[in-house]
């Protein structure tokens, strides 16, 4: 029924709309998505079956898994902020002295692994922008490198991390052919560790040759690179979860794991008390923990919202034809289905660049029914969907990634401005992991019996 595509499109305009402007809020693309609900119903003929679709999504175990992750993830990356991580990687590179050049590699590693870490490419854009974009610019890095390596570093860590939202939705939406199991994101994280640790290798070539061809003087007015090495000690938590996770321990467990061993240390090592961590006074409660899951409410909220909108399309039974169309022109080949799907993810990280997430979990559901339409299973999928959904978000320059790397610049006082188009065409991991997976869609004929 066409009048079910109605709220789940204005949804979509509204937030392709807002990307370009470069205007994106959480809160407000909730807002849209319930007024284009109501809309919806205003305009649905069987009313009762209307709300009954919308409520069986908004509640179904896709949404509900990825929910119950962010929210551990919240926590989770919460305690690592709290415990000086970053400080500690800023103090090894000091150590270290590295001249521009190596300086700008190591950021794109470090920021690598605070992404895998944390989960999160926007805390690892803003926190860098604001440590390592100018400790970099004090030894001579060059600004458009340097700033390709944060933005670089974060799609890494996007892209692979079990933490990672783009990890937990490119897993839990992708179902294997009886409909009854989903990916694990332990699974689907192993199925594309070749091809982003060769991206990795890549970038790490090309900003070491960039890096002698475009090193600049050191800079050392005003700018400190100290930092606490203590800090260091709480890679160990991302280590645990990272090795429980490749093994295929529950991402639940690992995950407690890693939140019990980061408290730990960071209340053994003094990083941080347990009142930093939860604090009643005033009748109010305070602390990490609670910031760390008022952090994932908003994007929560969201991912229900639209798993509610695309569950009338799936009723409507439009998703289905739209793949039939598309059977035409793949026809039987497991490969030109493949390369629509990439082109389908790709589309979405163009026109909804301002939040990758958004994106992934707007184009998810059109993946999982192509796929399984194709026999293609389900980590391949998943596979797909996160690397490609890491790429234009993070180079465009009205993309989210780069306008807040750019506010993180000017906010921390380096002496140096950057353009958001300087970055264009020095974010070369998300430009190596998008030609690979190319290269890889165009002539992988493997079987992927499910």
């Amino acid at each position: 029924m066409t009048k079910n595509l109605i709220p789940f499109c204005l949804f979509i305009t509204a937030a392709i709309g807002l990307s370009f402007c470069g205007a994106v809020s959480i809160n407000l693309l909730t807002g849209i998505g319930v007024v284009a609900i109501i809309l919806g119903a205003l305009l649905a003929r069987d009313g009762d079956a209307y709300w009954q679709t919308i409520f069986e999504f908004f509640g179904s175990k896709t949404a509900m898994t990825a929910i119950l992750l962010w929210l551990m993830v919240g926590v989770y990356g919460s305690i690592l902020k709290e415990g000086h991580m970053i400080e500690g990687l800023v103090w090894i590179s000091n150590r270290m002295n590295m001249g521009g050049t190596s300086f700008t590699i190591v950021t794109f590693l470090f920021s690598g692994l605070f992404a895998i870490s944390t989960g999160s490419g926007f805390g690892t854009i803003s926190t860098m922008s604001l440590t390592l974009f100018p400790a970099g610019i004090a030894v001579g890095a060059h600004p458009a490198l340097l700033g390709g390596a944060i933005l670089s570093g974060a799609a890494l860590g996007d892209s692979i991390a079990p933490v990672s939202d783009t990890a937990i939705i490119a897993a839990s939406t992708q179902e294997f052919h009886d409909g009854k199991r989903v990916a694990d994101v332990g699974s689907t994280i192993r199925n594309r560790l070749p091809i982003v640790l060769l991206s990795a290798g890549i970038a790490v070539v090309v900003f070491g040759v960039a890096g002698m061809l475009l090193s600049e003087p050191t800079r050392t007015d005003g700018v400190s690179t100290e930092g606490d090495y203590k800090g260091l000690t709480l890679l160990l938590p991302t280590f645990i979860v990272m090795v429980l996770t490749l093994r295929k321990a529950n991402i639940f467990v690992s995950l407690f794991i890693g939140i019990v061993t980061a408290i730990a240390i960071g209340l053994g090592l003094h990083l941080f008390s347990f009142n930093t961590l939860i604090s009643v006074e005033n009748s109010n409660v305070s602390g990490v923990i609670v910031e760390g899951i008022g952090d994932m409410t908003s994007i929560c909220l969201l991912l229900m919202v639209v798993v509610s909108l695309t569950g009338l399309i799936l009723r409507s039974g439009y998703m289905e034809r739209m793949i039939e169309r598309l059977d035409v022109g793949v026809g039987q080949s497991r490969r030109k289905a493949e390369l629509a799907i990439f082109t389908m993810v790709a589309l979405a990280g163009i026109f909804i660049a301002a939040v990758n997430t958004i994106a992934n979990i707007c184009i998810a559901p059109f993946v999982n029914s192509m796929g399984k339409q194709h026999c293609i299973h389900p980590y391949r999928r998943a596979t797909i969907l996160a690397t490609v959904i890491c790429t234009f978000p993070f180079v465009l320059p009205y993309g989210g990634c780069v306008l807040l790397l750019q506010k993180g610049v000017e906010a921390s006082a380096c002496g140096v401005n950057i353009q958001a188009t300087d970055v264009f065409f020095t974010t070369f991991y998300p430009w190596a992991l998008l030609v690979l997976m190319l290269i890889g869609c165009s002539i992988n004929h493997q079987k992927n019996a499910q």
